[in-house]
């Protein structure tokens, strides 16, 4: 079965606290290559891969599951870009923990706390998640999460998810807010803002 993918081969990795997910940046790029999931198996036994589900229609989600179970292979998934319903996230979330890109409000917030309590790493995208600060601030107390600003924000709003325990990342001058703005949010607490011009 061939599927478009984004793949990366990593050899060696550190993550420290305020580091993202390794998939984070790959799943981002648009670049696309065909390769079976045959082929990413083959390639998990001689070295760590990134695989990112980022493509229109139902990917299998065995296929997915087997992966998971695979501890060469770490998984990011978009929930906008595929078509997996809660179910199927669950039940992927059982065979292993995977990163869910929130980019898209077709799940529910409150599956979404469900599927971080079930062990699933969500990277919530404020630009097309959908979800007010208030649902943030809920996901936050489930566990924290990667915030990545790719639209206009509330500077007194970043602070309280900082304050939470999220992770937030913040793409270039997406965010609207100026330079003062971004040292008084890191200021809540620096390990938690990173910032990619």
């Amino acid at each position: 079965m061939k599927s478009l993918l984004f793949i990366s081969l990593i050899f060696a990795s550190s993550v420290s606290k305020a580091a993202l997910p390794p998939q984070f940046s790959e799943c981002m790029k648009v670049d696309s290559s065909a390769m079976s999931i045959y082929d990413v198996k083959d390639i998990a036994k001689v070295a760590k891969v990134n695989y990112c589900q980022n493509q229109m229609g139902m990917t299998n989600k065995y296929d997915t599951i087997d992966l998971l179970k695979s501890r060469n292979v770490q998984v990011a998934i978009s929930i906008g870009k595929t078509t997996y319903t809660r179910e199927d996230l669950l039940e992927m979330a059982k065979a292993g923990p995977y990163l869910l890109y929130v980019d898209s409000n077709r799940i529910a917030k409150e599956y979404l706390a469900e599927l971080s309590a079930a062990g699933v790493q969500l990277a919530v995208m404020s630009g097309s998640a959908g979800l007010a600060q208030a649902d943030l601030m809920t996901l936050a107390k489930v566990k924290p999460y990667v915030y990545n600003v790719n639209s206009a924000v509330n500077k007194e709003d970043l602070k309280a998810l900082v304050g939470a325990g999220v992770n937030v990342v913040i793409r270039s001058n997406q965010s609207g807010l100026a330079k003062e703005d971004l040292v008084e949010v890191a200021k809540v607490n620096p390990d938690l803002l990173t910032f990619s011009p």
